[in-house]
C-alpha cells in the first residue's frame, strides 16, 4: 500500500475534502500532493488558514513517529509484507474487519480513522478486541469490539495506539536530516496485561 496523489490528479477539490484528504494522506506511506499539469494547485498554501493548520497538524503526527515508520519500511524490506494494513490483515478472524476500507493501520501500533465524506464531522470507527488509547491524550477507548462515533471537527484526524505498542518518537524538524539530530523518545501503550512489552520489531 502506497499512496495516491493527495487531493486528485484530475478535477478540483473543494477546499473541505482536500483538508481532508491532506489529513489522511499524511499517514500514506508515500505522502505527496500531485495533480494535472496545467491544473489549479491545491497545496495547503492555496487555501484557508485552517485548512493550513489542520494540515500541519497532521503531518507533525507523521513526521514525530517517523522512526516508527522507517522501521516498518525496514522491516518491509527485510520480511517483505505491507507498511500500512487493512484491518483484517491483523484481525483475521474478527469478521467485522473484513469489508472495513475505511480506517487502516501502520504496522500492528498505529490506527487511523479518516474522515473522507464532504460535510461529516463524525466518523463510524470500529475497535478490535485490544486495548486502545488515544494518540492527542492517551485516553482508552471503552467498549472495543463494536463500532464507535468519533467527533472528527474540521482541523482533526483520529488516530489510536493499539496497547501492547512501543512507538520510537523523535523531535521534528523543517527535514529529516536536521531532525536526526533531535531527541528521540518513546510511546509506550499498555496491554491487556498492563505491559508495554511489545517492541517495534517483535510487532510490527
Amino acid at each position: 500500500m502506497i499512496g495516491p496523489d493527495i487531493c486528485g490528479w484530475y478535477e478540483v477539490p473543494t477546499e473541505e475534502l482536500c483538508t481532508r484528504w491532506l489529513q489522511v494522506g499524511a499517514f500514506y506511506p508515500f505522502s505527496r500532493n500531485h495533480n494535472v499539469r496545467g491544473g489549479p494547485d491545491q497545496d495547503p498554501g492555496v487555501w484557508g488558514p485552517e485548512s493550513i493548520a489542520s494540515t500541519r497538524r497532521a503531518m507533525l503526527i507523521r513526521y514525530t513517529l517517523l522512526p516508527y515508520l522507517y522501521t516498518l519500511f525496514y522491516y518491509h524490506v527485510r520480511d517483505g509484507g505491507t507498511v500500512a494494513r487493512a484491518l483484517w490483515n491483523l484481525f483475521p478472524g474478527d469478521s467485522n474487519t473484513w469489508g472495513i476500507d475505511t480506517q487502516f493501520m501502520w504496522g500492528s501500533g498505529l490506527l487511523i480513522s479518516p474522515v473522507l465524506d464532504e460535510g461529516a464531522t463524525s466518523v463510524n470507527a470500529y475497535f478490535p478486541v485490544s486495548r486502545w488509547y488515544s494518540y492527542y491524550d492517551g485516553a482508552e477507548v471503552e467498549g472495543v469490539g463494536t463500532f464507535k462515533t468519533l467527533d472528527a471537527p474540521f482541523d482533526f484526524i483520529n488516530v489510536h495506539i493499539r496497547g501492547g505498542s512501543v512507538l520510537p518518537t523523535q523531535e521534528p524538524a523543517m527535514n529529516t536530516e536536521l531532525a536526526r539530530r533531535n531527541p528521540y523518545g518513546l510511546i509506550i501503550a499498555l496491554d491487556e496485561e498492563e505491559i508495554g512489552r511489545a517492541s517495534c520489531r517483535e510487532r510490527v
